[in-house]
């Protein structure tokens, strides 16, 4: 797989992990990590695909 392509997948991989530790963490109530996480997801670019995609 051609670099640009490998770092796009693993980034991509990166965000899904984020993602889920949001999630975990606001069903926890845990503010302080949910703001933690929400930097880092923005500081990769973010989630650019639609919601279910």
């Amino acid at each position: 797989m051609p670099g640009a392509a490998r770092g796009f997948v693993e980034g991509g991989h990166q965000l899904e992990k984020l993602e889920f530790a949001l999630a975990v963490a606001v069903t926890r109530g845990d503010a302080s990590r949910v703001a933690v996480l929400r930097e880092q997801i923005d500081a990769l670019g973010g989630n650019l695909e639609e919601p279910g995609t």
